[in-house]
């Protein structure tokens, strides 16, 4: 299994936007928003082992007839100093499972803080499965 330590992480970038209020907040309409998910994951790599994971989320809540209600994109990212990986599916895996895995509790945290302070009801999102996302996207059987 590789070792790491994640000697760093941070918030990178975050906006939301809410370009219908407040003609959102007079109109009582009783309709259930419907809310688009997009999570990716970006590194980049540098010198004496060390990469940048960067967790970019996306949300966008838009109502019946596609009017947003709101959007938020918040950028976390981790630091992580590879200390050993004993090959390259191996690193790839530890990049895209496990530094995620300890980046999205503040994600979570941010965005359900965030939507809260903007009014709107406070959104909860689910735990992301980062292990499973990666077999589905990697079915070759190597873990």
């Amino acid at each position: 299994m590789a070792q790491y330590k994640l000697i760093s992480q941070f918030l990178k970038k975050i906006t939301f936007n809410s370009p219908n209020v407040p003609e959102l907040f007079f109109k009582q309409e009783n309709t259930q928003a419907k809310m688009d998910i997009n999570l990716d994951i970006q590194i980049k790599s540098s010198e004496n082992k060390l990469y940048m994971v960067d967790l970019v989320t996306k949300l966008h809540s838009r109502l019946e007839g596609e009017k947003t209600v709101f959007e938020v994109e918040a950028v976390y990212s981790g630091l992580a100093q590879v200390e050993e990986a004993k090959n390259e599916e191996e690193l790839k895996r530890m990049l895209l499972v496990d530094v995620p895995t300890q980046l999205f509790p503040a994600v979570h945290s941010l965005i359900f803080h965030l939507t809260a302070k903007s009014g709107f009801p406070p959104f909860q999102m689910h735990v992301v499965d980062f292990e499973q996302l990666y077999k589905e996207k990697n079915p070759t059987g190597k873990k």
